[in-house]
């Protein structure tokens, strides 16, 4: 038996069909506004419905690219990354997100492009009747220490050379603080 406590759920979903479908399951089962509400849009805008750090996990099931006509898997990447990268704004620290992709290893690599965001907990191959899908398990990192400690260095050791604030904001993409 599930025990109402102060539980909140939001789905996403980019077929309105799925997300009225969502909604009235949950309704079916006694779960109203006030516990599960349904969005029908892209889980690439969480923050367009959720506020900064609110969340404390993510069930997602991300396209696959076999039926939604990304067969192309750098447009996979691209949306995979995408998101990886709008929910760590969401979650809480040590929040956590599950997802079921068909492309397991090309997840790892997003999440180690994006190393110092997330921790990644467990890869899992399951064995379906025509495919081999991954559950992927991360955790957020509050703080991405190595980009912190690499500013404090670079920070440092330019006063030790002559370069203009330009020329270092184009060699490392980034602003100078002044501070």
């Amino acid at each position: 038996m599930f025990i109402k406590k102060k539980i909140k759920c939001v789905g996403m979903d980019v077929s309105r069909r799925s997300a009225n479908g969502a909604t009235e399951n949950a309704l079916a089962e006694g779960f109203g506004d006030d516990i599960c509400k349904f969005h029908c849009c892209d889980a690439r805008n969480f923050r367009k419905k959720l506020e900064e750090e609110s969340v404390n996990a993510i069930v997602s099931n991300l396209p696959w690219g076999i039926m939604t006509g990304h067969k192309n898997v750098s447009d996979l990447q691209t949306m995979y990354e995408v998101f990886l990268r709008t929910a760590w704004y969401v979650l809480k620290d040590k929040g956590r997100i599950v997802m079921l992709v068909l492309r397991g290893l090309q997840l790892t690599r997003i999440i180690r492009k994006l190393s110092g965001r997330y921790r990644l907990i467990s890869v899992n191959c399951v064995r379906t009747t025509n495919n081999l899908p991954s559950i992927v398990v991360v955790e957020k990192l509050a703080v991405d220490e190595v980009r912190v400690a690499v500013k404090r260095q670079l920070g440092y050791l330019a006063q030790f050379v002559n370069v203009s604030s330009e020329m270092y904001n184009a060699v490392h993409y980034e602003k100078i603080d002044e501070k």
